[in-house]
């Protein structure tokens, strides 16, 4: 079985999924809803178990907030998730990825709009004041190995932009290299698919590679390869989902419980202080 033959019947089935099922619908915001969970299902069924798919906002320790985002891929084995009033609420350690779903971007505006809710992502101290510790597994933090997502690329939030069709790839790549140019390379965009069209990332030394933080260049795929865009997208997130680290994150900063007012009292009753 190749991979490639099996997801060209997946990307035909998604494609039905995510454009004509969602424009049957009349109501553009439940329309763009079904868009989203088309998404979120099939990232669901073929990302690791361990990672939870949904949507909400991203939360870090110092009570800042994303916008909120259509899709949020979280590793379900640290920490929690908050729902409140049935939106759900991801600390930032948690976050693997971040993504904003359009049926289209056929405008600087929705590219923009895209980008700024990445960018709110991004943003949100995710070291939580370089206090939190990479997580390798199960209950285990690495001791002396640096969190520090203001220059490692593993260490950030990956950001994508998923759609159906947009402007030219043309059009997109001027617009990035401009906003690029004025924002810092932490808060950049990682991969634009236009599942029809193309996709957009960064190359880096050695390796397609989608690290704003080592890029050298921008990189878009040719027409010839536009059947295989939807399995590319796939690719490199899964390679993301592998490589992202996580951190632990503290319940107490979160809740803002620095101290407490305490009394103190022997062990044992009298005055025993052994």
């Amino acid at each position: 079985m190749r991979l490639s033959s099996t997801f060209a019947k997946v990307s035909k089935e998604f494609e039905v999924e995510f454009d004509e099922l969602a424009t049957e619908v009349s109501h553009n915001q439940t329309a763009g809803e079904a868009r989203e969970y088309a998404l979120i299902g099939l990232l669901k069924r073929y990302l690791p178990q361990r990672v939870g798919v949904d949507r909400g906002f991203v939360i870090d320790a110092h009570g800042g907030e994303s916008k909120q985002i259509d899709v949020v891929v979280y590793d379900k084995t640290v920490g929690t998730v908050f729902d409140i009033n049935n939106v759900k609420h991801f600390p930032c350690e948690t976050v693997i990825a971040a993504g904003e779903v359009k049926s289209d971007i056929d405008s600087t505006n929705k590219l923009q709009d895209a980008l700024d809710k990445i960018k709110s992502v991004k943003m949100l101290d995710r070291s939580n004041d370089d206090k939190n510790m990479i997580i390798s597994g199960p209950g285990i933090s690495l001791q002396g190995l640096r969190f520090d997502p203001k220059t490692q690329h593993r260490d950030q939030i990956f950001g994508f932009i998923f759609t159906s069709t947009s402007m030219t790839k043309e059009s997109i790549i001027e617009y990035l290299q401009n906003y690029n140019q004025s924002t810092d390379r932490r808060y950049w965009m990682n991969v634009f698919c236009a599942f029809n069209q193309f996709l957009i990332s960064y190359e880096c030394p050695q390796a397609l590679y989608p690290s704003a933080m080592d890029a050298q260049y921008i990189y878009c795929t040719k027409d010839s390869e536009a059947s295989d865009l939807l399995l590319l997208f796939y690719c490199i997130l899964a390679r993301a989902v592998d490589e992202t680290h996580v951190a632990r994150f503290s319940y107490f900063s979160y809740a803002q419980i620095d101290k407490t007012e305490a009394t103190y009292h022997n062990l044992f009753g009298g005055d025993n202080q052994a």
